[in-house]
């Protein structure tokens, strides 16, 4: 927001959301992968993320998987997936590991969806690092 010079009232015009909403979302530090995305396209921008593990030999084994909202076929948690399945992880795993109901963990696969915090914490549990990357909206064919 700064780099391009939105306001957080300015934002939430753009979201067709109260300022409360917006200013709530940064008080908190934290927001739905959901919500994120939509701010970041209706800004003009392409949001994706990754999951990462540098390998003994300090090469990186990256798992990265553009989360673009143009891609109907290509789900939110996408990289969360890939990254699972690569490194060995499971959703009963997860749960156990963060104190939550398996129940929980599951429905963020059914619904596509979970707050970006988690993200964060699944990454330091499991000894990976978190790349964002948010880019100019590919224009034109």
């Amino acid at each position: 927001m700064a780099a391009i010079g939105v306001s957080k009232p300015e934002l939430a015009h753009l979201m067709r959301m109260t300022p409360q909403n917006i200013f709530a979302y940064f008080k908190r530090d934290d927001m739905r992968l959901s919500c994120a995305m939509q701010i970041v396209d209706r800004l003009g921008y392409e949001l994706s993320f990754s999951l990462d593990r540098e390998n003994p030999s300090s090469q990186l084994c990256v798992v990265e998987i553009e989360l673009s909202q143009d891609q109907d076929n290509v789900g939110r948690l996408a990289f969360l997936r890939v990254a699972m399945k690569k490194y060995g992880i499971t959703r009963k795993d997860i749960a156990d590991r963060l104190g939550l109901n398996y129940t929980g963990v599951n429905r963020w696969f059914f619904i596509d969806d979970m707050a970006i915090s988690y993200i964060f914490k699944i990454a330091e549990l499991y000894g990976l690092k978190v790349k964002t990357t948010i880019k100019p909206k590919q224009t034109g064919n």
